[in-house]
């Protein structure tokens, strides 16, 4: 079960993530993010959870060579994809595992994903603005829409994630894993250490008291 910390931009933030017990890293590459990582931000974040985490390249309608590029540059693990454009066949024309993010605006819409059953797919609340990034929107996606995605298929649940709802949205949707952003940060792309170390703490406990329950030894 996965703990996500995104939009990682500084380096002891990264290695206070992973000392917390975040699996897994993510940096951004879209340039219009307050949470963009410039290259000598995402080389710093790289070498900080190098053998210790995963580290996820953020990035918006890209082409397979572009997230290759990312790869290879960065030394990313995946790439978590968002965007209208992107399509299935990423899955086999990237070097690296693809998270298929989706802002998500009705019950129906979550159910009808059209991915790869066996890929892990990134549930997000839609953008409020017509024309907003599709990340990190601070808004929390109806739990229930997720949970009903989550019986049939692996997800990583996103959307105005916290320290203070993390734990009920463990336990009302029991996701493959959770991924927090704007809600461990201070100000716009500057995460706050204490919100991330609560964060990371609370859910990894969460997990731990999901994963030792007698439903989950019956699955």
């Amino acid at each position: 079960m996965i703990v996500k910390v995104c939009g990682v931009r500084d380096p002891h933030i990264a290695e206070l993530a992973v000392d917390c017990g975040a699996d897994w890293v993510g940096l951004v590459f879209e340039p219009r993010s307050p949470r963009h990582a410039s290259d000598a931000e995402a080389d710093a974040v790289a070498d900080a959870v190098a053998g210790r985490a995963d580290l996820v390249g953020v990035v918006v309608d890209p082409m397979p060579e572009r997230c290759d590029e990312l790869a290879t540059r960065f030394r990313l693990d995946a790439v978590q994809v968002h965007g209208d454009a992107a399509q299935p066949d990423l899955l086999e024309r990237c070097s690296v595992p693809v998270i298929r993010a989706f802002n998500v605006r009705s019950a129906e819409q979550a159910f009808a994903i059209e991915w790869p059953p066996a890929a892990l797919v990134m549930l997000d609340a839609a953008p409020s603005q017509p024309g907003a990034l599709p990340g990190g929107t601070g808004t929390q996606l109806p739990l229930q829409w997720a949970a009903d995605v989550a019986r049939h298929r692996r997800i990583l649940l996103a959307g105005g994630i916290t320290a203070e709802n993390v734990t009920d949205a463990i336990v009302r949707v029991r996701p493959h894993g959770v991924d927090a952003s704007s809600g461990l940060e201070s100000s716009p792309g500057v995460k706050d250490p204490e919100r991330v170390r609560a964060y990371v703490r609370t859910a990894r406990a969460a997990f731990d008291v999901l994963s030792s329950s007698p439903e989950s030894a019956r699955a």
